[in-house]
C-alpha cells in the first residue's frame, strides 16, 4: 500500500491528467446513459402504443365490416384469429357494444359488456363512443398491475357517423417494461465495457500528454545542475515549445547572472586585495616608525621630527584613500541621490585653474584656457562633485606635466535638435599613457608606476567617471607616449528658462 501511495505521489501529474480522463468520461457516459434511457423508454412506450393503436384499428374495421354484412360465422373465424394475438403479444381484445347507438352491435359480435368493466376502462370507451381514438394508462384493479388501454371506435354504417361498439385493446405494461428494463440493461451493460476501454485508453494517454512535463522536469532540474546550455527546440509556435523557449530564455539569463556573479566575486576579491595591500605598507611604515620612537633606537631631536613628519604623511595617505573609498562607494551606490542645481561650467572651471595655479606652482605650469563669452553654459549638477572631477584630471595633468608645461582647458557648445551639448576638453602636453595602460586607466585601483604617482590611489580616475555618469554625462580619453593626454568630456546644458523654472 505505502509503495502504491509513493508511486502515485510520484507520478502525481499523470495521476491528476487520467482522474481527470475518468471523471470526464465518466459524466459523460452516465449523463449520455441516463438521456439515452429516457428517450429509449419514452420511446419504446410510444412506438409500442402506437403498435396497439394500428392493431385495433384493423380489429375495429374489420369487425364493423363483419357486422354490417352480418357474417357472424367469418366473425367467428376472425374472433379465433384475435384469441391468437392475444396469446401471442399477451394482450386483451375486448369487444364492446355501445347501448346507447340507434344499431349497436349485437352480442353475436362482442365479447365483453359495459357492465364488467371498470371505472378506468369505461372512461376510455365512453370517449371511443364519441367518435375518438383514446387511451390511458395506470393501475387497475383487476389485472393487479398497469394498464394501457386504447379504445377504437366501431362503425357499422360509417356515413351516418354513428359508432356502433368499440375495441378495447388492454395491455400489460409491466410485462412491458421487463423488455424496456431488459433494454437497459444491455446498454448499461455497454457503457460499463465502454467506460473501461475508455479508462484503459485514458491511461496510456494521460502517460502520452504527461511526455512533455517529463522532458520539462528534465530541463529545470539541468538548470537546478547549473548547466545552462541552450537545447534544441523543434517547434516553437506550440505551446510546449513556447514552455520549452523559457526556459531556453530562464537559462541564459541565468548563464548570465551566473558571469555577473563570477565577475563580482573577482571584482570583491581584488578589491579587498588592493585595500589589503594599499593600507598594508602605510601600517608597516607606521609601525616601524613608531617601535624605533618607543624603543628609542632615534637620536637627535632632527631625527625624531623627521619620523614624526614621515608618520603624518603616511596617515594623510590612508585618510585619503578612506575618503576616496567612501566617495566612489556613494558615487556606486543606485540609491544615492546627487542634489542637482543649475550650476555654471564656466564658474567651476575659474575656481579648478585657481586652485590648478597653486598645484603647478612649483612646476611653472601654465594655463590657457578657452571659454564661451557671454555665456553661463549653466548644467544640472552638484558644484562640489563636477569641481572634484575636474580637479582629479586637472591633478594628473599637474602630476605628469614636465617643467614649464602648459595644460589647456577649453569648452565648447554644439547645437544638437532641442538641447545644446557642451564639449569640454582637458589637455596637458606631458609623458602620456601607453596604449596598453589605456584601457585600464578608468579601473579601481589602476596606478602607473611612475614616480609622479607614488603617493596615487587608484580611485581618481574612476570617481571623476562615476560623476560624469551621475550628471547625464561622459568622460573619454586620448593619449600619446611622449605626446601628452587628451580627456573629453560631454554634458547636456540647462537653459536659462529651466534654471529659473526650478
Amino acid at each position: 500500500m505505502k509503495r502504491l501511495m509513493h508511486m502515485f505521489r510520484r507520478n502525481d501529474i499523470i495521476v491528476r491528467i487520467y482522474l481527470s480522463f475518468v471523471v470526464v468520461l465518466a459524466l459523460t457516459v452516465t449523463l449520455i446513459g441516463v438521456i439515452f434511457l429516457k428517450l429509449y423508454e419514452n420511446n419504446y412506450m410510444r412506438s409500442y402504443t402506437e403498435t396497439l393503436s394500428r392493431q385495433g384499428e384493423v380489429i375495429a374495421k374489420r369487425v364493423g365490416k363483419l357486422a354490417r354484412k352480418e357474417k357472424m360465422d367469418r366473425f367467428s373465424k376472425y374472433a379465433a384469429d384475435i384469441d391468437e394475438l392475444q396469446r401471442a403479444d399477451e394482450i386483451d381484445v375486448w369487444i364492446v357494444s355501445n347501448d346507447k347507438a340507434s344499431r349497436p352491435l349485437t352480442e353475436n359480435y362482442t365479447n365483453a359488456d359495459t357492465a364488467s368493466l371498470t371505472d378506468e376502462m369505461y372512461d376510455v370507451l365512453e370517449q371511443a363512443f364519441q367518435g375518438e381514438k383514446a387511451y390511458n394508462s395506470n393501475f387497475d384493479k383487476i389485472y393487479g398491475m398497469v394498464i394501457l388501454r386504447i379504445a377504437i371506435p366501431v362503425y357499422i354504417d360509417k356515413a351516418s357517423g354513428e359508432v356502433a361498439g368499440a375495441v378495447m385493446m388492454v395491455s400489460m405494461l409491466d410485462r412491458q417494461k421487463m423488455g424496456v428494463r431488459q433494454g437497459k440493461y444491455l446498454l448499461t451493460l455497454s457503457a460499463a465495457m465502454a467506460l473501461l476501454i475508455s479508462y484503459i485508453i485514458a491511461l496510456g494517454a494521460s502517460k502520452y500528454l504527461s511526455r512533455p512535463l517529463a522532458r520539462i522536469r528534465k530541463d529545470i532540474l539541468r538548470l537546478v545542475d547549473g548547466d545552462y546550455s541552450e537545447q534544441h527546440i523543434v517547434r516553437r509556435d506550440t505551446q510546449m515549445g513556447q514552455l520549452e523557449s523559457a526556459l531556453d530564455e530562464l537559462a541564459g539569463r541565468l548563464r548570465q547572472i551566473n558571469e555577473e556573479r563570477d565577475n563580482l566575486d573577482r571584482v570583491r576579491q581584488d578589491f579587498f586585495a588592493n585595500v589589503s595591500h594599499e593600507l598594508r605598507t602605510p601600517i608597516t611604515v607606521l609601525r616601524g616608525y613608531s617601535e624605533s620612537l618607543a624603543d628609542g633606537v632615534v637620536s637627535g631631536k632632527q631625527q625624531e621630527q623627521e619620523y614624526y613628519q614621515r608618520m603624518v604623511q603616511e596617515c594623510q595617505g590612508m585618510e585619503r584613500l578612506v575618503g576616496d573609498l567612501f566617495i566612489l562607494s556613494k558615487m556606486q551606490n543606485p540609491e544615492f541621490q546627487i542634489e542637482k542645481e543649475p550650476v555654471s561650467l564656466i564658474q567651476i572651471f575659474s575656481d579648478v585653474v585657481r586652485h590648478g595655479h597653486v598645484l603647478g606652482q612649483d612646476k611653472k605650469i601654465q594655463f590657457q584656457v578657452e571659454m564661451p563669452e557671454n555665456e553661463p553654459c549653466l548644467i544640472l549638477g552638484d558644484y562640489d562633485r563636477l569641481r572634484q572631477m575636474f580637479l582629479i584630471i586637472v591633478d594628473n595633468a599637474v602630476k605628469f606635466s614636465d617643467e614649464n608645461g602648459v595644460i589647456e582647458i577649453s569648452m565648447e557648445r554644439q547645437q544638437e535638435k532641442d538641447w545644446v551639448r557642451l564639449w569640454i576638453q582637458i589637455r596637458d602636453y606631458g609623458i602620456g599613457i601607453s596604449e596598453e595602460q589605456l584601457p585600464c586607466i578608468f579601473e579601481k585601483f589602476y596606478t602607473s608606476k611612475l614616480r609622479q604617482n607614488q603617493n596615487g590611489t587608484g580611485l581618481g580616475l574612476m570617481i571623476a567617471k562615476q560623476i560624469a555618469l551621475r550628471h547625464g554625462g561622459d568622460i573619454s580619453v586620448e593619449s600619446q607616449p611622449g605626446e601628452g593626454t587628451t580627456f573629453y568630456f560631454s554634458f547636456t546644458e540647462c537653459s536659462v528658462e529651466d534654471a529659473e523654472a526650478l
